[in-house]
C-alpha cells in the first residue's frame, strides 16, 4: 500500500506533538512517498535543528523520495478541482506514484474527500483504517 504523508503529518511528528507515525514506519505493508514540494514546506517550517531529524527520519525509514516534474495533465486536472497552488502539486503527486491515501490535517483536503485515485484519511482515521 503506497501512503503520502502531508507536510503537516511530519512538522507535527519533529515536533514531538504527535509521535503516531512511529505505527505506520513499523507497517511493512506500507510504502511511504514524498516529493520536492512537501519536502520543502516541511523545511521550510522547522528549526534547524528539526532538519537534521527530518532527514535522519526519511532515510531511516526508507520512504521513497520523487524529484521528477509532475506530469502537467495532473496539474491542470486538479487545478480544475478548485485546489490551492501547493495542494494541487500533492493531490498531482498522489496520483501520479498511485498512491492510496493521502494522510493529512489539511482541512481543505478532508473536505474535499473525494479523489479519484486515492483517499484523503487524518492520521487517526488511517490509523484507525490499519486495524
Amino acid at each position: 500500500m503506497i501512503i503520502v504523508l502531508d507536510s503537516n503529518e511530519y512538522i507535527n511528528y519533529l515536533s514531538k506533538k504527535n509521535l503516531l507515525l512511529d505505527e505506520i514506519t513499523r507497517n511493512d505493508k506500507l510504502t511511504i512517498h514524498i516529493n520536492e514540494t512537501i519536502t520543502k514546506e516541511v523545511l521550510n517550517n522547522i528549526n534547524e535543528q528539526l532538519k537534521k531529524r527530518f532527514y535522519d527520519f526519511l532515510f531511516t525509514n526508507n520512504i521513497v523520495t520523487y524529484d521528477q516534474k509532475l506530469p502537467f495533465g495532473l496539474l491542470k486536472k486538479h487545478k480544475k478541482l478548485g485546489l490551492k497552488k501547493g495542494d494541487i502539486a500533492i493531490a498531482s503527486f498522489c496520483e501520479s506514484v498511485e498512491a492510496d491515501y493521502l494522510v493529512t490535517e489539511n482541512r481543505h483536503f478532508l473536505k474535499s474527500r473525494k479523489f479519484e485515485k486515492f483517499e484523503v484519511l487524518s492520521l487517526k482515521e488511517f490509523l484507525m483504517k490499519l486495524k
